[in-house]
């Protein structure tokens, strides 16, 4: 082997050598812009789903306590069939899917709501079929994913669901989800349903968080 192509090879192992060091000396960093990358990528294909919902509805826990403190809420249930006995006794009503919104399957929570809720949803697919008529479109019922839920409930959910907490707004009777998701690529009906739900907040008629896992979390206030 000539001397220059020697050079050449021991140049060539000396860069990839301080090259695998300087990558193992910052490592985590590369590993954490990586991660940072994919989730503002993920974000990104959210927000793509439910166009401005991060910024549109930020509502914290907080604030959807707000919508009980006059007292409107049910007392927290421990289990399911205290929801069933309110049900019994028409303090809650129950949901059933028609031509305006779907509910979904719970595992984790009942389709029961308090008067005021269930009109409030009323409402809201009015305003929404009202916008698709003016754009000529035809209406894609919305999909309720989860309504009032009992104590037991939550602790069920809180090993699935990052999102789930001891003191949620679900176990008060007056909140409920809808998935952002379901709508299945109608993105035009998507975004006036947004626009629906985005009006009736401004009318402080309600209080939206944007939840990453697919769903706007809603509280009658």
């Amino acid at each position: 082997m000539k001397n220059g192509t020697k050079t050449i090879l021991i140049i060539l192992m000396l860069i990839g050598l301080l090259s695998a060091v300087i990558l193992y000396r910052y490592r985590h960093r590369i590993i954490n812009r990586i991660k940072r990358l994919q989730q503002k990528e993920n974000i990104t294909k959210e927000l793509g789903s439910c166009p401005g919902c991060a910024i549109l509805f930020p509502d914290n826990v907080a604030k959807h306590e707000k919508a009980y403190a006059r007292g409107e809420g049910i007392t927290p249930q421990r289990t399911d069939a205290g929801l069933i006995k309110l049900l019994k006794q028409n303090t809650l009503l129950k949901l059933k899917s028609n031509e305006y919104y779907i509910i979904r399957p719970m595992l984790h929570a009942k389709p029961y709501i308090l008067p005021k809720g269930k009109k409030f949803i009323t409402a809201l697919a009015a305003l929404y079929a009202q916008k698709c008529k003016q754009k000529r479109l035809a209406y894609v019922p919305f999909t309720i994913t989860s309504v009032t839920r009992s104590k037991a409930g939550v602790e069920q959910l809180k090993k699935s669901n990052g999102n789930a907490i001891d003191n949620s707004a679900h176990l008060k009777g007056k909140t409920f989800d809808v998935s952002y998701r379901a709508f299945n690529g109608n993105h035009a009906q998507n975004k006036l349903f947004i626009q629906a739900l985005q009006d009736l907040r401004k009318q402080k008629k309600c209080y939206v968080k944007y939840e990453r896992n697919g769903c706007l979390h809603i509280t009658v206030n």
